[in-house]
């Protein structure tokens, strides 16, 4: 057991190098790759923002969408109740920008399990343009977001096109956990994967022309699944389309998060994972060398040599966070960084949950998670 876990200490060692390797090739070289085709490529765009109440960051957030350095776009804001209070929020920017095209839509019917789905359901008819953009409520963007992402589609055969995304703010345990798991583990991950072409989509930033996904089964066909964004990555793959990750990050806000949160978020996060790709989930747990070298010298009785290599180990993945969180300018510093290490290993209390557990609580729906991460009702 001893030699097992110093193997798997090496071998989550090596590959946390390579997704930080990936993350910096990605981010910093990717972006002077030049695209091809018509530079005056400037289509009118659709950006869907479904919302769920009033987020601390959400009228920042939305001014960053309202202010896109781009000629012809609309925002679409969808909520789900017509008490939501965005739709004050709403009003409210209409009112401030009324040279701008701001409309919402109150999406009531249940037609699945997926509330997102469902917000969106309702929004898409109110839709001018072929060119959408998927967007959360917590999402910032750059002024540049739609310039640099539409391009792409200057290739015919580019069908979806992602954004890596980083977390700010962190004021909380919770927020801080969850900023330096996305500034780490999901971004590394991705960039890691990309370089592979192994793209995965990420449900922050999905823009895609609608007639091309109505074609290909469009979004009834998501209603009833938990990674409805993965899953219509999917769908453009399997047809033969593109799928591109941008270089070009963008911030989500996480600041108050409590920590009850960070772990039910995780532990619908890890049975997303479970049922999606078994053997990648089990590698998740072999990779996690915080763990794994803790776990090492604990075995040994925590020895001088021991607990050294733990010791060092942690100082790399603290170094390691501290300098991608520095190189993507999150504003999280490495005496923050000092709780990676940690994170680590309430994830991976975290990773037996969906083995004895298959069910969870969405927005009041209770619901059992099965292959592909198909929802179907749970009666308790």
């Amino acid at each position: 057991m001893r030699e097992l876990a110093a193997i798997l200490v090496g071998l989550g060692l090596t590959y946390y190098l390579a997704t930080l390797s990936a993350t910096i090739f990605k981010i910093y070289f990717t972006k002077k790759r030049k695209t091809s085709g018509n530079e005056n490529f400037l289509p009118p765009i659709s950006i869907l923002k479904p919302v769920n109440g009033i987020d601390a960051d959400l009228l920042q957030n939305l001014l960053s969408f309202v202010n896109q350095d781009y000629p012809n776009y609309e925002i679409i804001i969808g909520v789900q109740s017509h008490t939501d209070p965005a739709i004050g929020l709403v009003r409210k920017l209409r009112t401030d920008f009324p040279n701008k095209k701001i409309k919402y839509a109150v999406s009531e019917q249940l037609l699945g399990y997926n509330p997102k789905v469902n917000n969106l359901y309702g929004m898409l008819p109110l839709a001018e343009n072929d060119f959408m953009v998927i967007s959360d409520s917590n999402v910032n963007a750059d002024a540049n977001y739609l310039r640099e992402n539409i391009k792409y589609f200057r290739d015919e055969n580019v069908g979806l096109v992602t954004n890596l995304i980083k977390g700010i703010g962190g004021q909380s345990v919770g927020a801080l956990f969850e900023n330096l798991h996305l500034n780490s583990f999901v971004i590394g991950n991705i960039s890691l994967l990309d370089l592979a072409e192994r793209e995965i989509v990420v449900g922050k930033s999905i823009f895609f022309r609608k007639s091309q996904f109505d074609r290909l089964g469009g979004i009834m066909e998501l209603r009833n699944y938990l990674a409805e964004d993965y899953l219509m990555g999917m769908m453009y793959k399997k047809n033969g389309y593109r799928v591109i990750v941008s270089p070009l990050t963008i911030s989500t806000t996480n600041h108050s998060w409590n920590f009850n949160k960070f772990l039910n978020r995780h532990t619908r996060w890890a049975q997303l994972r479970w049922n999606l790709n078994k053997p990648a989930y089990i590698g998740e747990l072999l990779m996690n060398f915080p763990l794994w070298s803790l776990i090492f010298a604990a075995i040994s009785g925590f020895s001088y040599e021991t607990s050294l290599v733990t010791a060092l180990c942690w100082a790399a993945k603290i170094s390691g966070d501290a300098f991608l969180n520095a190189a993507l300018s999150t504003g999280i510093g490495i005496n923050q960084c000092l709780a990676a290490p940690i994170k680590d290993i309430v994830i991976a209390l975290l990773w037996p949950v969906p083995l004895i557990n298959r069910k969870t609580n969405w927005r009041g729906n209770p619901v059992r998670i099965t292959h592909k991460t198909l929802l179907l009702p749970s009666n308790n």
